[in-house]
């Protein structure tokens, strides 16, 4: 639930504001409004992680859809603005996450032209 009422939606409307049509705003509110919101949301996952690998102790489909939104803060370019490496325990997960070669075979499939 946390992913579907938090980290999606509010990281999905900050790359809308921060990379794409939003960025033309000239009103910066919007703006700032989703990167304070992705803040609170990064360090509540950093939170959680703290002491344990995994969002619900174990791995499981919390993980699966929690770990593609924080990747996706490098695809908006959002990292700086949200002060990604300060938040150690994140920064841990999404490694481990994207380690892991199911992750890697399903981030393979179907496979890219090179």
């Amino acid at each position: 639930m946390f992913q579907m009422g938090g980290l999606g939606p509010m990281f999905g409307q900050l790359g809308f504001f921060y990379k794409f049509a939003g960025a033309q705003i000239e009103d910066s509110r919007p703006s700032q409004r989703y990167i304070d919101e992705g803040k609170r949301l990064l360090a509540v996952v950093d939170k959680q992680l703290e002491g344990q690998d995994w969002i619900a102790g174990d791995y499981s489909i919390a993980d699966i859809t929690i770990a593609p939104w924080l990747g996706s803060l490098e695809f908006y370019g959002a990292r700086d603005v949200l002060a990604w490496e300060d938040h150690k325990n994140a920064v841990a997960y999404l490694e481990r996450f994207l380690d892991r070669p199911a992750v890697q075979k399903g981030r393979a499939t179907p496979a890219r032209p090179t």
